[in-house]
């Protein structure tokens, strides 16, 4: 054994951290197998490695492994068997997809994936029930699955920097998240529904996003309201809230044409596009019945969750309940049983996308709302939608809401 290898075991040997960042190291070093099974955490970051070695598995102490900065292209299926990890680091590297065995690590409590070439994360991740931190910035991701909202310890989601044109409905039920930060992406709109959580949300540089929903907006302006009226727009997403954006949108969402009523001078008419959800719109004006299919989920919904929505707006206070009812009358919903079904459990278990705003109502939207846009007192630069179940609850809401101006709006065919 030359004096380098000699140094390297005797290293391994006292210790039960490893930092070994910065060191050049073009493969894992094998004295790690033969002298380091006591480890717990290995610092290899801002090294040359290409691949990590079948024997990693042998590490059966680590619980935290930090290998940003490196050449790896795949995770190998060893490195999924290590239920101990509660922290992986593998960001920096050349990843291009993630193996649906990492739903295996179900101890891990912070996943960091950033600054890779991932378009897509697998099902099997909805198994990682104690994962605290997801952190997947600068990635190729389109979209993020709704069983993302279903991750009960889920606190922190970072997804700067993808090409993201929406974020989960289901997100909005997520009981502990207390941070999303979603800059720097494509988003045309955020969630509808107010968030259980009050989660601090960060969007700047969303330069399609160019409206928030009532409960949204003031789930959001109860944070920051010590801050100037003025400099909310920017305080809020910075960036953002653009009327002269481009308007090339997916043909499956409604696309709606507001005509300001010159509020602002510089301001003309513009576009915004609503969540995929939606599948029909009425206006103030149209007094219609909702269809039985919106109705069946209305039904369907309150009789499993409850689900409510509080908002006062002097002084703002925002209160979101949502929790299973747990009664010996309703068995859990089971799409496998009936998969004619699908699209319809989807909806139940990704939740309502919105609670109507009225006060008084409460009822869950799914497919088709009364859409009432506009723009606040509190927050005059900002457009501001809201959903009510019906007319009558629409009517209503304007009579004691604090939007200052009504829009009028026209669907785009």
């Amino acid at each position: 054994m030359d004096s380098d290898s000699t140094e390297m075991a005797n290293e391994i040997k006292s210790k039960v951290i490893l930092h070994w960042n910065c060191r050049g190291l073009v493969e894992f070093p094998e004295a790690m197998r033969i002298y380091g099974n006591h480890i717990q955490e290995i610092y290899l970051k801002w090294n040359k490695l290409a691949t990590l070695p079948p024997w990693i598995i042998e590490l059966f102490n680590v619980t935290n492994l930090y290998i940003y900065g490196n050449l790896i292209k795949e995770l190998p299926v060893e490195l999924c068997q290590m239920s101990q990890l509660t922290v992986l680091d593998v960001s920096a590297n050349k990843l291009e997809q993630i193996p649906p065995c990492i739903g295996n690590l179900v101890n891990l409590k912070s996943l960091l994936l950033n600054e890779n070439f991932i378009d897509k994360l697998p099902a099997e991740m909805n198994q990682m029930h104690n994962l605290e931190v997801l952190s997947i910035c600068g990635n190729k991701l389109i979209a993020l699955p709704e069983w993302m909202g279903s991750l009960s310890k889920l606190k922190e989601l970072k997804a700067d920097n993808n090409c993201l044109k929406e974020l989960p409905n289901r997100l909005t039920l997520s009981p502990n998240i207390s941070v999303i930060s979603v800059c720097s992406n494509r988003l045309r709109y955020l969630p509808l529904n107010g968030f259980v959580s009050s989660p601090c949300i960060r969007f700047d540089a969303n330069v399609h996003l160019n409206y928030l929903s009532y409960p949204v907006l003031y789930q959001l302006t109860s944070q920051i309201q010590d801050i100037n009226t003025h400099d909310q727009r920017n305080i809020l997403g910075y960036g953002c809230f653009k009327t002269h954006c481009e308007n090339v949108v997916l043909r499956t969402n409604i696309k709606l044409n507001i005509k300001i009523n010159a509020l602002h001078e510089e301001d003309t008419d513009f576009a915004i596009e609503l969540p995929r959800q939606l599948l029909k719109v009425h206006n103030i004006h149209e007094n219609t019945v909702v269809s039985l299919w919106e109705l069946a989920l209305r039904k369907a919904y309150t009789e499993r969750y409850k689900h409510t929505l509080y908002i006062s707006t002097s002084p703002i206070n925002i209160k979101v309940h949502y929790e299973p009812i747990t009664t010996n009358n309703h068995q859990k919903l089971d799409c496998t049983m009936y998969p004619i079904n699908y699209p319809s459990c989807n909806l139940l278990i990704n939740g309502p996308v919105s609670i109507c705003v009225h006060s008084q109502c409460q009822q869950p939207i799914f497919t088709e709302a009364w859409v009432i846009i506009g723009v606040s007192h509190h927050i005059e630069s900002i457009t501001t939608v809201a959903l009510c179940c019906c007319k009558r609850c629409a009517s209503e809401f304007i009579k004691y809401s604090n939007m200052i101006v009504i829009h009028d709006w026209s669907r785009v065919y």
